[in-house]
């Protein structure tokens, strides 16, 4: 009972929080782009629920659930987002570029499966370091189109690297629609 209010908890964080940054980017108050992914909270906060801190997680550009689902301080994400040095990147990662190594979130970035190629590199450190570590890789939908991305799953699977791919398919590509697209 305990862990499933824990999560519930972690599920409306991250809604509300999505909801407050889409009310203050339409008022105008937070600058520079904002992708919310209002509906996957629950593949942040269900992933989050079994990783250690020592673990290593990597987001995409939707990614303000997986940083608040490991904890991350509520006052340093808002304050990243504008802009303020109080915030986990300095003020200088807004929306995109956040960074929360202290809860073991190593990054996120707009590119489109930018930090899977550097979650597997995370990974096979993990391997070497020899500590049981695990890195998560999440991904768009269309982070899939990328080569990269099948590289990575190659390399990863041949290394027997100790990573797990999460593609959070919520049917858009940054802004358009996978029927507009594939």
């Amino acid at each position: 009972k305990e862990d499933l209010l824990s999560i519930l908890k972690s599920l409306l964080l991250i809604r509300f929080s999505e909801k407050k940054l889409a009310e203050e980017k339409e008022k105008g108050n937070i600058i520079g782009p904002v992708h919310l992914g209002v509906g996957q909270e629950a593949i942040a906060s269900g992933t989050a629920f079994f990783l250690r801190k020592t673990d290593r997680v990597f987001g995409a550009h939707r990614s303000h659930s997986h940083v608040l689902s490991l904890n991350a301080n509520l006052r340093s994400f808002f304050a990243e987002i504008l802009g303020r040095e109080t915030g986990l990147s300095k003020g200088m990662g807004g929306s995109m570029h956040m960074w929360d190594k202290n809860n073991g979130f190593h990054g996120s970035v707009p590119i489109v499966s930018g930090t899977v190629p550097i979650a597997l590199g995370s990974a096979f450190a993990a391997k070497l370091d020899g500590n049981k570590d695990v890195a998560i890789s999440f991904m768009g939908d269309s982070a899939i189109e990328e080569g990269t991305v099948h590289e990575t799953l190659n390399l990863a699977a041949l290394m027997q690297l100790p990573i797990i791919f999460i593609v959070e398919n919520n049917m858009f590509g940054s802004h358009m629609h996978i029927s507009q697209r594939q």
